[in-house]
């Protein structure tokens, strides 16, 4: 089965209970567009937002989006959770994401699981994560992390700690075959060069793709994650050397192998 959005840069969320945005979110830039029930609705609102997510989703079978339930052990996940049944849906993003949260979801929907990694306890679980069958894709979510562990973001060690959690998941996900994750959110929507320097940075960790909280955001996280023009050319460049050669040989200076080929490869792909 082919699972969507796999390759998807910019995953755009909007709010559960704001079904006038939902349209608008499938018609932007977003390569893929998460519904959110969770931290975007207050606690009285969530099920006026269930049922407003449901009747859009019933009212619009084309749509294709994830959508984010509440955690297994609150109160309103059971509703959450029925309403991947409904063709529309086509992922369940799980936030606070172990082992454990995983194997209950999966019992009680067939979509795939996009684990929200979190919690200490998600990275303590990555590699059982990473080999459950029904996980998709990998998100990080970077927020929620730092508070977890009691890190501060702003400051260079607490960014120095995130960026650990983001080699574990990036590891995680290469030794499992996975798709490379999906970086958190950049929560300052004024600062458009700090977005940018955040999904070139989390591009060179190996993460390939980040979510986004708001569409103005979309464009730069979708240039930051795309490979650049000098790269694409060189990838074409070195493919058409390699036409007829037999093992390594030397283009341009560089000893070209089956490693960079496959870069090369990688980096031209759609």
């Amino acid at each position: 089965m082919t699972v969507p959005f796999l390759d998807a840069k910019s995953l755009l969320f909007v709010p559960g209970d704001r079904g006038d945005r939902i349209p608008k979110a499938l018609a932007s830039a977003a390569d893929a567009v998460i519904v959110d029930l969770e931290d975007a609705v207050a606690l009285d609102a969530k099920d006026a937002a269930r049922r407003a997510v449901g009747a859009f989703i019933d009212a619009t079978p084309s749509a294709r989006v994830l959508l984010r339930v509440n955690a297994v052990d609150s109160p309103w996940y059971a509703g959450d959770i029925a309403l991947a049944a409904c063709p529309g849906v086509i992922g369940v993003v799980l936030p606070k994401a172990s082992s454990d949260a995983v194997a209950c979801a999966a019992g009680d929907t067939d979509v795939p699981i996009w684990p929200l990694i979190e919690t200490a306890l998600g990275l303590q679980d990555l590699a059982a994560l990473a080999a459950d069958k029904a996980v998709a894709r990998m998100l990080l979510g970077t927020i929620d992390l730092a508070l977890d562990l009691g890190i501060d973001a702003a400051q260079p060690d607490g960014r120095a700690m995130l960026d650990m959690a983001r080699y574990q998941v990036v590891t995680a996900c290469a030794a499992a075959g996975l798709r490379p994750p999906v970086d958190g959110v950049f929560a300052d929507l004024a600062d458009e060069t700090g977005l940018a320097a955040a999904a070139a940075h989390a591009r060179a960790c190996g993460l390939s793709g980040m979510m986004c909280i708001h569409p103005g955001q979309l464009a730069t996280v979708n240039a930051g994650f795309a490979p650049s023009q000098a790269q694409t050319d060189w990838a074409r460049r070195v493919l058409r050397a390699a036409d007829g050669q037999n093992g390594a040989f030397r283009f341009e200076g560089q000893m070209i192998d089956k490693p960079v080929l496959e870069r090369a490869v990688r980096l031209l792909a759609p």
